[in-house]
């Protein structure tokens, strides 16, 4: 499978470790404002952020600063512009937009299909009063802010970070009795309504190249593609300031001035900002979009081609491991332990240990002997994913032939490997079997019953005759079978949770955001829990997740691609700084992913080209208590992509009963 419209790649992702690339920066700071109180903190964070900048990173010439009365509405948003058409910046060079000042909510203008949510916005310095005699100066909501940032990556490449040190939630500007504590946000009766048509000319003028790329509504929303948010807290927390500095920016300077960004991914700054106890008391920094696990401006994920998992030493010299039951860690399972995430010369295998006790969202690894190199936070490479979840594998005569004096494959043959695999003589137990053909390549035939059922057997790819390429791809085949039979035994919400997927059109009457409004165009499609489409990437599609238990649920939603054996994430949620997150499916509610106020990305489907059919199931894994499931994705390994990516790195909060569940839909993709 292969998706279009920039909605959806399965291709495998590449790393790079290079030098940290060219940065380009916009930063704006506001303190005085027409209307609401006055901030203290705001120029001053904006001017803190450009010293940092200057000081190691970026030329004076590549950093662009609007503060206070020049930072009018039509100034910023040519600020954005200017980094679209900037003839210096190219693509894969980073972009960082930094802004410190008021934030708002307002309620979404007639005719705008939000799901009853509200817009979010930021507060230009001379916005005006609701009822202003003179020309009315808006708010800059989330839609325009949206569209800005898509025209810049469409123009110039994904490697844009946001910082947004600002606040939607009203509720006055101080709090909790400190006189120098105040809320970085002005509450909607202080501020004039949207219009219908607010910034129509920005989206009318929109290029088609930008539209090509569908970008959600929200700072903060799932699914970002175009870029990495990083945003001083929850959506329904206060950012603060106290005595003349933004609590947020200040803890997030402190990171990065003290730890080394070349090896320092998004997740793993977001949580290092969670242990700064000042600011954590008070607000949860958050971390979104799908490239957050990439080293920070970098255009890449950068790091092993495996994934690496975060361990903290405990107070009595144990190693507990962030990932557990709910992500596939069983007795079996063995890792490599590292100082850090970048697999190199500098940072050597220290140990190789097993697991002594699992629990769901966390383990604590074997340890005979303390590790005296090792410091928190450390990382885990999964080398062996315990024998009971090996898939078997028959190898025909031929292929036996061609590699019976290779040692490493003789090695796997006689069971003495760790390639998530077995060799079997017996081709009807196999999950997997093997032939060379006439081009001397390794074909590979899958014998999943689910997927045979629907017309997938040999898959479409070959790889040379080459024992480490070859191993590399049953190691991904094993993983991709393991996650994808992964199940709660016990069914909790078997009866109450729901995955419905709906076709989904642009509404041409109309304009919303940066371009005409995705509406639903049809029932739901899943009945069965098996969908038959032609594969077409003109049509649209959305998913619909319903919860109709009595509990709040953090779904994380994955594509799993027969043909590729592929996990694509398509929603993983965000990232907090202290593992608590606001929750995305609360008890009897829905959660839509390509169309509405959570998910503005529709996804389309489309085969290669000697492909008549694809195979795929669209899986659901929920928990009660947010946990990283990045650790499950992977890319292709026929494409040069990587077994499986790192997963994001953080410290889930238990709940004393942990409470997982999962459902899944098979989704068959025929040529028209």
């Amino acid at each position: 499978m292969n998706s279009s419209g920039g909605i959806t790649s399965t291709k495998g992702r590449n790393n790079s470790t290079g030098v940290v690339p060219r940065i380009f920066a916009l930063i704006i700071g506001i303190d005085t404002y027409a209307v609401g109180r006055p901030l203290k903190g705001a120029v001053w964070d904006g001017k803190s952020v450009t010293k940092y900048l200057r000081n190691k990173l970026v030329p004076p010439e590549h950093i662009t600063e609007i503060y206070n009365e020049q930072a009018t509405r039509n100034a910023i948003i040519k600020g954005f512009n200017n980094l679209a058409m900037d003839k210096r910046i190219k693509k894969g060079d980073a972009i960082l937009i930094f802004y410190a000042g008021h934030g708002c909510e307002l309620e979404a203008p007639p005719g705008w299909e939000t799901d009853g949510a509200k817009v979010q916005g930021i507060v230009p310095c001379d916005v005006t009063p609701p009822a202003a005699r003179s020309k009315t100066v808006h708010a800059i909501p989330d839609y325009t802010i949206a569209t800005l940032l898509n025209r810049i990556a469409a123009n110039k490449g994904d490697n844009i970070t946001v910082i947004l040190d600002c606040c939607y939630a009203s509720g006055g500007t101080r709090s909790e009795g400190d006189a120098g504590l105040r809320t970085r946000s002005i509450e909607s009766k202080d501020l004039p309504k949207l219009p219908h048509d607010i910034d129509k000319n920005i989206r009318e003028s929109s290029s088609e190249a930008s539209r090509k790329s569908i970008t959600p509504a929200g700072f903060a929303q799932s699914g970002e593609r175009s870029h990495v948010s990083l945003t001083a807290c929850g959506s329904r927390e206060k950012a603060h300031e106290i005595n003349g500095r933004g609590l947020f920016t200040s803890a997030l300077l402190l990171v990065l001035k003290k730890l080394d960004i070349n090896t320092l991914t998004y997740t793993e700054l977001i949580q290092h900002i969670g242990k700064n106890d000042s600011l954590i008391k008070r607000q949860r920094p958050q971390c979104d979009g799908i490239n957050k696990d990439r080293v920070i401006f970098r255009s890449k994920l950068v790091g092993t081609n495996q994934p690496m998992i975060q361990i903290e030493i405990q107070p009595d010299g144990a190693l507990k491991l962030f990932a557990g039951s709910v992500q596939g860690v069983t007795p079996g399972s063995r890792f490599q332990i590292y100082q850090h995430h970048l697999v190199g010369s500098s940072n050597p295998c220290l140990a190789t240990l097993g697991v002594a006790t699992i629990q769901d969202y966390e383990s604590i690894l074997k340890l005979n002997f303390p590790i005296r190199e090792l410091s928190s936070p450390a990382y885990a490479l999964q080398v062996d994913v315990g024998r009971e979840n090996d898939i078997r594998v028959y190898m025909s005569p031929a292929l036996r032939q061609r590699l019976k004096n290779d040692m490493n494959w003789q090695a796997f043959v006689s069971g003495d490997s760790t390639f998530g695999s077995y060799s079997t003589t017996d081709k009807i137990e196999a999950d997997m079997c093997l032939d060379i053909t006439s081009n001397d390549r390794v074909s590979f035939q899958t014998c999943n019953k689910l997927i045979n059922e629907h017309g997938i057997s040999r898959l479409p790819h070959t790889t040379p005759l080459d024992v480490d390429t070859i191993t590399n791809v049953l190691g991904s085949a094993s993983a991709w079978n393991w996650h994808l039979r992964r199940t709660n035994e016990k069914s909790p919400l078997k009866d109450v949770l729901r995955i419905e997927m709906i076709n989904v059109k642009q509404d041409l009457s109309r304009w919303e955001g940066d371009r005409r409004p995705i509406i639903s165009d049809g029932n739901n499609l899943n009945t069965s829990g098996i969908v038959d489409i032609v594969a077409d990437p003109t049509r649209l599609y959305a998913y619909q997740l319903v919860n109709n238990s009595t509990v709040d649920l953090y779904p994380y939603l994955f594509y799993f691609d027969a043909s590729a054996l592929i996990i694509e994430p398509y929603y993983l949620g965000p990232t907090t700084s202290t593992g608590k997150a606001d929750c995305p499916l609360p008890k009897q509610s829905k959660m839509t992913l390509g169309y509405g106020a959570n998910g503005r990305v529709p996804f389309a489907y489309c085969l290669e080209d000697e492909q008549q059919i694809d195979v795929g199931i669209v899986k659901l894994f929920v928990t009660n208590s947010p946990v990283e499931f990045g650790m499950l994705s992977q890319g292709s390994p026929f494409e040069g992509g990587r077994a499986s990516v790192r997963p994001e790195q953080v410290k889930s909060i238990l709940e004393s009963i942990p409470y997982w569940d999962t459902i899944s839909m098979v989704l068959v993709q025929r040529r028209a």
